[in-house]
């Protein structure tokens, strides 16, 4: 794919098409506003019901794509729901066992390190994942700089990647992306032969985008215009829980005026 126009006007999406599309949903930005700290968010009852909803009328073809680990998806209700955590190193179908990749021997260093490097300065906060580890700065912006080099250091020494995110700098395993997660997702019944529609907000998901794009779908940028591969957008998180309910609301109504034989009094 060929970079993208930085001035390119982007359209809103058309709604969902529930016999052909694969829907991949970010989480962090996309479905629910981001927050000062990631144990924050509120996923409100009604988007639960959506997501469950959406889930049965594409027969099964909705996952979640975060950079959150599942285990911590599914404390927020997503339980019973397709996912791909910690930016791909994780993955299941839905009603499946969670499969990994291995963790990287160097990594509970990286951990105990950044562990101790939140405790310098207000505001800083750890965040330990079963496959990686973050250091949040929204409340400390001026340990920014400190912070990402600290990520790259750990990163050359332990053979890791540096994921850059939302006022966040991760460590985590290497080789893997969000790109990467829905391409095995799409490798797998009932995603295989659907067309994939990917809505994200970060930089971590312009590798979801571009996958989704190359096979023939629809990537979705959730938030200001910026320089993507996505080719439509939605102006931020109300927009697309919005958008996700107009595209019900279309599937229910066009079920409605379709009677069959078997309908017939």
């Amino acid at each position: 794919m060929t970079d993208p126009d930085p001035d390119r006007p982007l359209s809103e999406p058309p709604l969902l098409d529930f016999g052909t599309d694969a829907l991949f949903l970010d989480f962090d930005g996309t479905l629910v506003e981001l927050c000062d700290r990631p144990d924050a968010v509120d996923v409100p009852d009604q988007l639960l019901r959506t997501l469950h909803e959406l889930n049965d009328r594409l027969q099964g073809r909705l996952a979640l794509v975060s950079g959150r680990a599942i285990e911590v998806l599914d404390g927020f209700g997503m339980i019973g729901l397709a996912a791909a955590g910690s930016h791909g190193s994780e993955w299941r179908l839905a009603g499946g066992e969670r499969e990994y990749l291995p963790r990287p021997d160097g990594l509970d260093i990286a951990q105990q390190q950044f562990a101790v490097f939140a405790e310098t300065a207000d505001g800083l906060l750890f965040e330990d994942k079963p496959l990686g580890a973050a250091l949040h700065y929204r409340r400390a912006p001026n340990m920014r700089e400190a912070a990402q080099e600290l990520a790259k250091q750990l990163a050359d020494k332990h053979a890791l990647h540096v994921q850059h995110g939302h006022d966040m700098v991760e460590v985590r395993v290497a080789g893997v992306d969000k790109g990467t997660a829905i391409a095995e997702l799409l490798s797998l019944s009932p995603f295989a032969g659907h067309r994939p529609v990917f809505l994200g907000d970060d930089v971590t998901d312009e590798d979801g985008f571009r996958t989704v794009e190359d096979a023939g779908g629809m990537g979705i940028l959730v938030g200001a215009p910026r320089r993507t591969v996505a080719s439509h957008r939605l102006p931020g998180v109300r927009d697309v829980n919005d958008w996700l309910k107009r595209s019900l609301h279309k599937d229910k109504s066009q079920h409605a005026g379709t009677g069959t034989s078997e309908d017939m009094p």
